[in-house]
């Protein structure tokens, strides 16, 4: 992902949409792949190095949600490299893998949500982009009023997640 510019795009919601039949929000941000990158690829490289406050963020956001019965989010183990469904990577398990598409996700009592780490050509042509997209369904009004109260934070760590480094 070296040097280049993140860039909102069209999503990708195929599989997302056929997991969770219907979404109330999506979002995508795309970035440059090299050549030849699958979505396992793709995935390892958004998973590794995130900064520490993403983590401590994460923490933050357990300690402030247990109180009314939602999950604590599992922390994946830093040396887990395998990317196939039941895996967990950061705060996402695995549900299934294709050569383009990576599909992760969980559903809660409040929300369920859908992360798509995808490889596809880029529209005009020039290469290949990786795109991360998330689709979320809320299950009650408070997954509605929970994920308003995120949203600023979750556009903040998919941005850094995908901020360009070398691979």
């Amino acid at each position: 992902m070296g040097g280049t510019v993140r860039r909102r795009v069209a999503p990708v919601v195929g599989a997302a949409v056929a997991s969770l039949g219907t979404y109330d929000h999506v979002d995508a941000v795309a970035v440059d792949v090299a050549p030849g990158t699958s979505a396992e690829d793709f995935v390892r490289l958004v998973s590794t190095g995130s900064p520490a406050w993403v983590g401590r963020l994460l923490a933050l956001r357990d300690r402030l949600v247990a109180p009314f019965g939602l999950q604590v989010q599992e922390r994946a183990k830093p040396a887990e490299t395998r990317i196939e469904p039941g895996v967990k990577r950061g705060p996402f398990r695995v549900l299934s893998v294709t050569q383009d598409e990576v599909l992760c996700g969980d559903d809660d009592k409040h929300l369920a949500f859908r992360a798509s780490f995808a490889v596809r050509p880029k529209a005009d042509g020039s290469g290949s982009e990786g795109v991360c997209t998330t689709v979320v369904r809320f299950e009650r009004t408070a997954g509605r009023l929970y994920f308003r109260a995120i949203e600023p934070f979750h556009h903040l760590v998919v941005l850094s997640l995908l901020r360009p480094r070398t691979s």
